[in-house]
Formats: C-alpha cells, sequence, structure tokens
C-alpha cells in the first residue's frame, strides 16, 4: 500500500524526505570543489591530497551504491536509510572538525560516503513506493530538480562559506 492510501499521514512527506537527503548529498558534493584551496591552506597539506579525497568520495559513493540498494532490500529501506543519515552525520561532524587531511579523508570521503551510499538508493525507493501515477511523477521530478538546484547552489554555498 502505498502513502497516499494512508489516514492520517502528510502526502507528501516522503518526497519531501528524499529531497532533503538528496539536496544536502548534491550540495556537499559540488561546494567540496569550490574550497579545495581553502582547504589546502586550513589543512596544511597539498593540493593534490585534497584532490584525492574529493575523488575517493565519489568513487566510494560508485563503488557502494549497489550495496547500498542490496542492503535496503535486506533491512528495509527506512532501515537502511536512518542508518545512512547517521553515517553521513558522523562524517559531517567528523569533516567539519577536521584538523588535518587524515581526519577530512575519514569523515567527508568514507563515512559520508557510504552514507550517502544508503541513502541515495532509499530516496528513489521510497518516492517509487509512496506515490502512483501523476503523483509519482510530480514526485520524481521535484527530487530531480532539488538535486540540480543543490549542483547549482553547492559551488554558492562552498565559496560564501569558505
Amino acid at each position: 500500500m502505498n502513502i497516499t492510501n494512508r489516514k492520517g499521514t502528510n502526502k507528501w512527506g516522503p518526497a519531501i524526505v528524499a529531497c532533503m537527503a538528496i539536496f544536502i548529498i548534491v550540495l556537499d558534493m559540488s561546494a567540496m570543489n569550490v574550497a579545495i584551496t581553502n582547504l589546502v591552506k586550513d589543512l596544511n597539506t597539498s593540493l593534490t591530497t585534497i584532490q584525492a579525497i574529493i575523488a575517493l568520495y565519489a568513487l566510494i559513493i560508485a563503488s557502494f551504491m549497489l550495496i547500498g540498494s542490496k542492503i535496503q532490500d535486506i533491512i528495509g529501506r527506512k532501515k537502511s536509510f536512518i542508518i545512512g543519515v547517521c553515517i553521513y552525520g558522523v562524517g559531517t561532524l567528523t569533516a567539519s572538525l577536521s584538523a588535518n587531511a587524515g581526519m577530512l579523508l575519514v569523515g567527508w570521503a568514507i563515512l559520508e560516503g557510504i552514507g550517502a551510499a544508503l541513502m541515495l538508493p532509499a530516496t528513489t525507493t521510497i518516492i517509487g513506493v509512496s506515490y502512483e501515477g501523476k503523483d509519482k511523477l510530480k514526485a520524481f521530478g521535484i527530487w530531480g530538480g532539488i538535486a540540480a538546484m543543490g549542483s547549482a547552489v553547492g559551488p554558492i554555498f562552498g565559496g560564501f562559506f569558505h
């Protein structure tokens, strides 16, 4: 049964949660590329090291995406998503407190990458099973638009905050 048939629930709640997750993940990816110079300076490291950490983040997400999708089949999409959010949150905290490139590697590339790999497939599945017909099309359209907006806004945030 999809969520649109349940009484007492917010029809667009699952889409809002999925859109917030995709926005943060995409924003974080694009913001980091703008902050490279400041990261090199702040963490007293080299440009090559920061570029490697950024590349590892993308590689970890890509490598674990199928595993994240399979994990949601085993433990359920909600539990997979929540575990992904928790791992991503710990990674964000670690990355924001980074005193050196090693901490950034663990927090941003590894923990946030694994968290995102658990969250991303769950967002599409949550939308896919929560809506039918035109509502499903609308939810996926909004999800894609929010992802694009995160990609566009990320460099602005990255430049502003770093």
